[in-house]
Order: structure tokens, then C-alpha cells, then sequence
């Protein structure tokens, strides 16, 4: 089976903290249209290879998707139908800003009202970064926290059964900022706002991520910007003091972390998001998406259209980030393709298992990866209770996925 994410990169406005594809919007109705247009070739230009595939989910992000209404929306996914296989269909995905609110709430009603019975599970993820005004209104966020509250207030009535809510916030070290290593709360009723939320577990899941500035952004800023000046965001402790101040109190309301940045209530994970994790089949269509298909799925016709023959384990590759070359039907980007040898797949079935609660099921396959004498140091990870050891089962803790990036730096050969 094949996933497909589709990328809408328009946006109201370009947040500065931003690192996506994305841009806001000149003339919506144009752009859009003439991006619509591309985008539903693409879906048809695949269907020529992988009209077999049966679609396993169907992942809307960006940018802003509910710029698009639910009418165009809902026209994409339409025409997703008419070439591919829909009938298995796990989970229908959409990324949503919080705002302006009745729009939002409409296009959920809509969308629900025309996929909720034809599909088990509509998954609606927002945006809502922060409940700190003063980082909202820095990082350029439509938003500000009594608004949000009154958003997620509202937004409980649209509730169903087989509606999934997930909820992305930043840890921009400004929440929680430490005087003299004793973290103090700048602003405790947004915090206690936010842990009744968390305890009241109406969301069924959070995705929890820590700052990482966007280089081109920032150069294109005066000196005399927040975003320069150090006043924008914290430091590197402060942003790990937030994040682990929000993670505890998800832990303690009972949501499971289940990668490094997500947390969900039992049944409820981003099915779309395990797919890149467990190394499953996606095609990425629209501007800059990216594209992964391992061996077992190699179409020999489609290989052959890209001048490719059939490489050792798996192929990867991007479309372009040029939206005229896109909207003028050139979608791929002819230097962004990586074959992978039987070694690099290998690398990246190790990184990436390791970064979820399935962790290494058979650390024995990956010890050619790995440093002399590796078992030493995972002894210490072990009697630190950074990582749980299982006969073969290798996997890292709450503690150990905090620290990630150094546990694979000091115990892979290479990366």
C-alpha cells in the first residue's frame, strides 16, 4: 500500500519561526488555482505507475490547508479517488491553523459531513504553538491565548467518534525561563490552562516540538528584530526546561509518548506519521514533498521514467521548490534523488526505529552499524534508564528519548 501526503504551502502570513515550504499568500485566487491545477495532474501522473496501490492514508499538511476551503479540500481528495484505490483508507489527515474560528469550525463540519462515513478515522491537527502572547505575537501568530481558549472551547462540540484531534505546540523558552538555575512560570494561568486542558484529555493527541530557527528567515531580518536581538526566544535550557515541563504534565495525564515529539491516548497516534517512521511506502506530491519507496515496491516502468535502474534497497526523492516550475507541470527535482544501498536503508531502519516506543526489534541485524564494544555502552545507557533491553529488543526510554541525538551519535559508526 501507499501513503500520500499532499503539501499546500500557502499561508495568511509566514510565521518567523517557519522552516517549511511555504509562503504567503498575493493573489489567493490565482495561485491557488493554477497550484490545484498542477497538483491533480501529479495525482494522475502517478496513478500511470501505482494505480495497484491501495492508499493507506492521505495526509494534508503545509502551510495552511484550510486556506483552501473545505470545497477544494474535498475537490482533491475527489480526484485521489478517481485514480487510486481508496477503499482501505485508514486515516484522512488535515494540518489547520486555529483561526479565523467559524471558518474552521465549517470546513470540520464539512469535511466530516462529506468523509465521515466513508472513511474510519478524520484526523485534525492545529497549530496552536504557544499560549505565551508575547511569543505568539513575536514569532508573527494571528493568535493570542484568550483567543485560543476560545477556540478550543468551541471547537468541543465538533467532536465525533471516529475524529481524531491533535494539537502542535513549541517549547520557545520563554514559557518557563530559569533565574539562577530555579525555572520560575512567566505566565502560570495559561499554564494552568493548559495542564486543565491536557487533564480534561478532550484532545486525542499532542505533537510537542522545541524551537529550531529557520537560518534564512532570520538573515533576512534587521539586526534591531526580537528574532535577532536574543529576545525573540530562550536559550537552548530554556526551551529543554519548557519542553520537559509541558512532557510531564502530557505523562501524567496518562498520554504515551510514542515518538520523540508525540504523545497520544491509547489507540489514537497518527497512523500517516508511523509510515515514515516503519520506512512504509509514501509519494509526497506538491511543492518540495518528499517521495520514499523501498525495494519491495519498485515499479520497473516508473524507474525507468526517471533514467533509474533498480536501485539496492530504496529510493528517495523530492519535488521542486519552484512554484512556477511546479504549477508549469515540472514537478520533480531532478538533483534530489537518493538511491539507497542496502547500508543506507539499513541506517535508516536503525534511526528511525530507534525514535519510537517500538524501538530496534532485533538489535542483532544493525551490529555491523554500530562501534566496538557497543554492548558496554549500552550497559551504561541501560543502568542510567535511558534504554530498556529485551533479549533482541532494543528500546530507548522517556529519559533516553529526550537525549536522542547523543545516544545514536555515540554508538553508530555513522550516520
Amino acid at each position: 500500500m501507499l501513503s500520500l501526503y499532499m503539501h499546500i504551502p500557502f499561508c495568511q502570513s509566514k510565521c518567523n519561526y517557519c522552516a517549511f515550504s511555504s509562503f504567503a499568500l498575493t493573489e489567493k485566487s490565482d495561485q491557488i488555482a493554477q497550484y490545484l491545477s498542477a497538483l491533480k495532474e501529479e495525482i494522475k501522473h502517478y496513478s500511470k505507475y501505482f494505480h495497484h496501490e491501495g492508499i493507506k492514508t492521505l495526509y494534508f499538511g503545509g502551510g495552511t490547508p484550510n486556506l483552501l476551503g473545505a470545497d477544494q479540500l474535498s475537490e482533491i481528495i475527489f480526484t485521489v479517488e478517481q485514480y487510486f484505490d481508496c477503499s482501505n483508507l485508514a486515516e484522512l489527515s488535515f494540518e489547520f491553523n486555529p483561526y479565523p474560528e467559524e471558518e474552521i469550525y465549517a470546513i470540520i463540519k464539512a469535511l466530516q459531513k462529506t468523509f465521515g462515513k466513508k472513511y474510519p478515522r478524520i484526523r485534525f491537527s492545529f497549530g496552536i504553538q504557544s499560549f505565551d502572547n508575547e511569543v505568539l505575537q513575536l514569532a508573527g501568530r494571528h493568535t493570542r491565548f484568550l483567543g485560543l481558549v476560545d477556540f478550543l472551547r468551541n471547537l468541543q462540540p465538533l467532536k465525533q467518534d471516529n475524529t481524531v484531534f491533535n494539537f502542535d505546540f513549541i517549547a520557545f523558552g520563554k514559557w518557563n525561563q530559569s533565574k539562577k538555575g530555579n525555572p520560575y512560570l512567566r505566565t502560570p494561568s495559561a499554564l494552568q490552562f493548559f495542564t486543565d486542558f491536557v487533564n480534561s484529555q478532550f484532545a486525542d493527541s499532542f505533537s510537542l516540538y522545541t524551537l529550531e530557527l529557520f537560518e534564512n528567515q532570520a538573515r533576512k531580518r534587521k539586526k534591531s528584530d526580537a528574532l535577532i536581538s536574543g529576545a525573540y526566544f530562550g536559550t537552548d535550557e530554556q526551551i529543554y526546561e519548557e519542553f520537559s515541563l509541558l512532557k510531564d504534565i502530557l505523562l501524567d495525564a496518562g498520554y504515551h509518548r510514542y515518538e520523540l515529539s508525540n504523545f497520544a491516548l491509547a489507540g489514537k497516534s497518527s497512523i500517516h506519521n508511523r509510515t515514515y517512521r516503519e520506512m512504509e511506502n509514501y509519494l509526497g506530491l506538491g511543492l518540495n514533498a518528499s517521495s520514499f519507496l523501498n525495494k519491495k515496491e519498485f515499479n520497473s516502468e516508473f524507474l525507468s521514467s526517471l533514467g533509474f535502474s533498480t536501485p539496492e534497497a530504496g529510493l528517495r526523492f523530492k519535488n521542486t521548490n519552484n512554484l512556477e516550475d511546479y504549477c508549469n507541470k515540472q514537478f520533480l527535482d531532478p538533483s534530489a534523488f537518493e538511491p539507497l544501498s542496502k547500508k543506507d536503508y539499513l541506517i535508516e531502519e536503525f534511526f528511525l526505529g530507534l525514535r519510537t516506543d517500538k524501538g530496534v526489534p532485533q538489535l542483532s541485524k544493525f551490529t555491523s552499524l554500530l562501534i566496538p564494544h557497543y554492548e558496554k555502552k549500552l550497559q551504561i545507557y541501560e543502568n542510567e534508564g535511558l534504554i530498556t533491553i529485551d533479549g533482541e529488543k532494543l528500546k530507548l526510554t522517556d529519559a533516553g528519548m529526550d537525549v536522542f541525538n547523543g545516544i545514536v551519535t555515540e554508538i553508530m559508526n555513522e550516520i
